[in-house]
């Protein structure tokens, strides 16, 4: 009688431990997402910087990206 006891208790623990598990998985993949989003945004915006002033290079204005 007492085994079982142990058991439903251990049980309910396995449930909110895998809960718990799986509410730090998602926020690990929320935390990269972001950081790999916020890393590539950059690049790409300092590429098309690049680009637009090539292009622009023979006109005598400055180019001016806000």
């Amino acid at each position: 009688m007492e085994n079982q006891k142990e058991n439903q208790i251990f049980n309910r623990n396995q449930k909110g431990q895998t809960f718990l598990e799986f509410i730090f998985v998602i926020l690990t993949m929320i935390s990269l997402s972001m950081i790999f989003i916020r890393g590539i945004n950059g690049l790409v915006a300092k590429r098309w910087e690049v680009m637009v002033k090539i292009i622009a290079q023979p006109n005598s204005s400055e180019v001016e990206i806000r």
